[in-house]
């Protein structure tokens, strides 16, 4: 099995968008598992705050790092 993982738009009749690189690799009869991941409120807050911690972070800092 192999896994391509893209961003999704819900389309206005209810299905999901799939990238043109992909469509190629698919055919009519293609049967492919589909796994949604929402993000809800509090995951893009820790991913926001993780993304910020890191920036602040220096290769200075890594004599920290073996303490």
């Amino acid at each position: 099995m192999k896994a391509y993982e893209y961003l999704a738009e819900i389309l206005p009749d209810g299905h999901l968008s799939i990238p043109e690189n992909l469509m190629g690799k698919l055919s009519g009869e293609s049967k492919v598992r589909v796994m949604l991941l929402l993000e809800d409120e509090d995951t893009m807050w820790n991913n926001f705050a993780m993304s910020q911690f890191m920036k602040g972070y220096s290769e200075k800092d890594d004599i920290y790092d073996s303490l």
